[in-house]
């Protein structure tokens, strides 16, 4: 991916929507255009599974707990995928996200059932106000859930600061926001050319990787064919 300083990204996306360059007339605008560019970023990295930034987290399961604590290397809104496996096993099997409350025994909210491997998993805050995750059924012997996501997001708010995602992708989607609200006549044009940009850099995978998180919010609108 091709990243981008914070100031190269503004600059490029006036270009994109065909405002002046002059430094002296665009500088009311940029602290719009900065945060624009900051939230299509977010927007992005929520919705997708980026091959570059791809990270996958092992957290131990211990029997007869199902209460645990998130890694720092990976938190809620950076998990896209759950698998489970038993022991020194190397068979994992697909974890879905949210339990029932059918499965919360009345009184206690303890889990109704133990089992291997663990088929669900959810988060939710502790007593103390920490961030922690459940899985069910409770295990009933050691073993492993994989969190596979992406790496976080590099700070973009100074003007020094570069993109994580890939820049072009950025300034496409955040230039076809800014004409559908002049309503300029290039507006769906540039969208189109948004979507086929992060199509290819997406790849062959692109329809595998277009799961919306349940924390984030709505992603830029990506068509593919099924």
């Amino acid at each position: 991916m091709l990243t981008q300083t914070l100031q190269e990204m503004v600059s490029n996306l006036r270009s994109e929507c065909g405002h002046s360059l002059n430094v002296a007339q665009g500088t009311n605008a940029v602290a719009t255009l900065q945060y624009l560019l900051r939230r299509t970023q977010e927007e992005l990295w929520t919705a997708f599974v980026w091959p570059e930034l791809q990270l996958r987290v092992d957290c131990p399961l211990t029997p007869g707990t199902y209460l645990y604590g998130y890694d720092i290397r990976m938190q809620f809104d950076m998990i896209r995928e759950a698998w489970a496996a038993n022991g020194s096993s190397s068979r994992w099997s697909r974890v879905d996200y949210g339990i029932s409350e059918d499965k919360r025994t009345p009184g206690t909210l303890t889990n109704t059932s133990q089992g291997d491997p663990v088929q669900f998993w959810e988060s939710e805050t502790s007593a103390a106000g920490a961030a922690q995750f459940r899985v069910w059924p409770t295990p009933q012997t050691s073993g492993w859930l994989r969190m596979r996501g992406n790496r976080g997001l590099k700070t973009l708010v100074a003007n020094g600061d570069s993109s994580t995602l890939d820049a072009t992708c950025i300034i496409l989607f955040a230039a076809a926001e800014q004409l559908a609200r002049a309503k300029a006549d290039d507006a769906q044009g540039k969208m189109q050319k948004a979507q086929r940009h992060l199509g290819k850099l997406l790849g062959n995978q692109v329809n595998a990787k277009n799961k919306i998180s349940t924390m984030g919010s709505m992603a830029p609108r990506l068509v593919t064919s099924r």
